[in-house]
């Protein structure tokens, strides 16, 4: 079996040398667009620097969902703007909606994107709708893992469809000398048909598009908090995505929380084939949560279901994506409930006591 697995690794890698690559330009983040944390840099592969999951995480790694025990909603909007006069368009959009609901024995998890992005000389995505629907599972208290299975369709200067599988895995190594809650995780995306014979501005203009988002996306990923007590926590994520071996993308998330409540986050990307191409902008992202609780007394439908105090974060980012296209995301999570943070408790019975 390890003969066959190296096998299979050394001749992906040998194919994919063999091919081309040459997406549209802000393809490998295409679905990342609609939501101010996947903007500032706090949707990571392993969980971002201070460790958040919900619905949306679904997009990066189907595994991180698996250790959330509340029903979660999110929605999120973007407002594309371009700067150049010269484009089709000056104005594009990204939205998205996800929704997560944990069960006895896995976490299921919904996600439907959609993107509008027409700037004919910086980014040109077209259009497209897309959606992922994913199962998570704990497998031990350290260990999650996570599958889930998309699909889409583009249109605009061509038409095609999508359709793909993810995996991956997160691991909690817990504290690491200085390092509170460290993590790593790995995720294998795009395991199937992507994007393809569409009219797109490409990386190389002269040559003929690839498959987009890249097939056999692969992302790793560390996480941890270096300080960590009630009032204050500071931590960083690092990611690394390969986009079929031909890419190397670098993601640095630094974030600051005070008091759980509000949320600073800061982000720095770094496509190294976008940037040969003279695509790119060094610019960090930056986003602000803002989270608190909120009660719905006297509904008995909440009450039935243990959701009338609840928890809600809002959120809003900005980010530079290229010189003159900018993005301003807005976004909403609802988590119905509280988490449960009473441990189980032992009782041990005197059977001496008894007789």
């Amino acid at each position: 079996m390890k003969k066959i697995t190296a096998a299979a690794f050394v001749m992906t890698l040998l194919l994919s040398a063999l091919s081309a690559y040459n997406p549209p330009v802000g393809s490998e983040d295409m679905c990342l667009l609609s939501s101010p944390r996947a903007l500032s840099g706090g949707l990571s592969v392993s969980g971002g620097a201070i460790f958040s999951s919900g619905a949306e995480s679904i997009v990066v790694n189907p595994a991180l969902t698996a250790s959330e025990q509340r029903t979660n909603l999110n929605f999120a909007y973007t407002m594309l703007l371009s700067g150049n006069r010269l484009d089709e368009s000056c104005f594009g959009s990204a939205f998205q909606g996800a929704i997560l609901i944990p069960f006895k024995l896995y976490v299921f998890s919904g996600y439907v994107n959609g993107t509008f992005a027409n700037f004919t000389n910086e980014m040109y995505l077209g259009n497209s709708i897309n959606a992922k629907v994913g199962l998570s599972k704990e497998i031990t208290d350290k260990l999650n893992v996570g599958l889930s299975l998309s699909g889409g369709y583009t249109w605009k200067f061509g038409m095609d469809w999508a359709i793909a599988a993810d995996l991956g895995f997160v691991y909690n190594v817990g504290d690491l000398g200085f390092l509170k809650d460290f993590r790593y995780a790995f995720s294998a995306l795009n395991l199937g048909k992507t994007y393809n014979n569409v009219l797109r501005l490409n990386l190389d203009s002269t040559q003929a598009i690839t498959a987009y988002p890249s097939l056999a996306t692969l992302k790793a990923g560390a996480s941890a908090s270096f300080i960590k007590n009630e009032n204050i926590e500071i931590g960083a994520a690092f990611d690394l995505t390969v986009p079929t071996f031909q890419n190397a993308i670098f993601d640095l998330n630094l974030q600051a929380g005070i008091k759980n409540m509000l949320f600073i986050s800061l982000g720095e990307k770094f496509n190294l084939r976008e940037t040969i191409t003279g695509h790119n902008s060094f610019i960090p992202s930056v986003g602000l949560i803002f989270k608190f609780n909120f009660n719905m007394k006297n509904n008995e439908f909440f009450e039935s279901k243990d959701w009338s105090q609840s928890e809600m974060s809002t959120s809003i980012a900005y980010k530079n994506l290229y010189s003159n296209v900018h993005a301003i995301s807005a976004g909403l999570d609802v988590s119905l409930g509280m988490k449960d943070m009473t441990p189980p408790q032992i009782i041990l019975l005197d059977l001496d006591d008894e007789e």
